[in-house]
């Protein structure tokens, strides 16, 4: 009766008569970080200790605490409601956000700049973790059903349609696939940002891995991969290989037709950083368009001529950032392209 709540995209409490907790909706699980067992059928002052029910009636709005999974005690922002459902009065909390309102008097402002940033960033990347989720899963259901039918559409009644009606279906299906797969790319653009842990990197070693995962492209088109003795480095291991396997995948990808690809991966050690470069022998891009191509969905090309979801470069520069470094290109059309990133010694 209840479920209806997981639809609303806010957190959700939804309580009782008797102020017992009755059901929380996924947002507030995943917000909170809770378990469907932790808190049902417990007084709601058991995960909002400090409320006093009997003034909630006059409150649409208020702030209070929440212990969180660490045992840290945090404010919240919580807009208050009620509603009757088959005869049955319920009080509903919708979460809002962290509350950036109170600061600790003993504490310096920078300290409390410090603590209020680190709230406000906490809060954001919760609802980023709820967004991945329903990129990941919600929105998935309904394309492969989509992608499901329109096959099946298209293979029990191929006698029964005539061509342009086979051309529709088949634009259909194409069409699903597609966005299954810009949703794809979004959640694992969302994802770069639960870090894992920083380790020292042999960029030698993790160089021959991703030859190895892309062993198949690379044969396809014939590519030389060089680079000679690349340094261990401070970094996220599983995000650099990523970048690696973009940027060179992408070098395959827009080589010039006839002409065998070539990449090579170099670096220079600087005072406070690395400076890695990847270059190639391809079509190379035209200098007004330097900044975009790392633009989420941004493409130069259409899929007639060159496929892709314009998502790999936004990867990259992502992956860049949370290392605290840069990316740019230096490229001349028919010429080539070399992708130049830092990656500082201190992350």
């Amino acid at each position: 009766m209840l479920n209806f709540f997981d639809t609303i995209p806010i957190p959700t409490i939804v309580v009782n008569n008797e102020n017992n907790i009755v059901f929380i909706n996924q947002n507030g699980l995943r917000f909170l970080e809770l378990t469907t067992q932790d808190f049902v059928l417990q007084p709601i002052i058991y995960l909002l200790p400090e409320i006093e029910i009997g003034e909630l009636k006059n409150k649409a709005h208020f702030t209070t605490t929440y212990k969180n999974s660490i045992g840290v005690n945090e404010y919240i922002n919580i807009q208050f409601d009620s509603t009757t459902i088959q005869n049955i009065e319920y009080k509903l909390f919708y979460i809002k956000e962290f509350s950036p309102k109170y600061l600790d008097t003993d504490k310096s402002d920078a300290e409390n700049t410090i603590e209020l940033q680190n709230k406000l960033l906490f809060s954001k990347n919760k609802e980023l973790e709820q967004f991945t989720h329903i990129i990941s899963h919600d929105l998935q259901e309904p394309l492969l059903s989509l992608i499901s039918y329109s096959k099946l559409l298209e293979d029990e009644y191929q006698d029964k349609l005539d061509e342009e009606g086979k051309i529709f279906v088949q634009f259909i299906n194409k069409s699903a696939i597609r966005m299954q797969n810009l949703i794809f790319g979004l959640s694992q653009l969302a994802r770069i940002n639960k870090r894992e842990d920083i380790l020292l990197t042999d960029i030698s070693n993790l160089m021959q891995e991703v030859k190895d995962d892309l062993s198949s492209i690379i044969n396809k088109y014939n590519a030389i991969i060089t680079f000679e003795n690349l340094p261990s480095i401070i970094c996220y291991p599983t995000y650099i290989r990523l970048l690696f396997q973009n940027l060179i995948s992408n070098a395959i990808k827009f080589s010039k037709q006839g002409i065998q690809p070539k990449i090579q991966i170099s670096y220079s050690e600087r005072e406070t950083d690395w400076l890695f470069q990847v270059k190639d022998n391809g079509i190379g891009i035209d200098s007004k368009n330097s900044q975009q191509i790392f633009l989420i969905f941004k493409r130069l090309h259409s899929d007639k001529d060159y496929s892709g979801n314009g998502i790999g470069l936004a990867h990259c520069k992502k992956i860049i950032e949370i290392h605290n470094g840069k990316i740019w290109v230096d490229s001349i059309v028919g010429e080539g392209s070399t992708f130049n990133f830092t990656i500082p010694k201190k992350i």
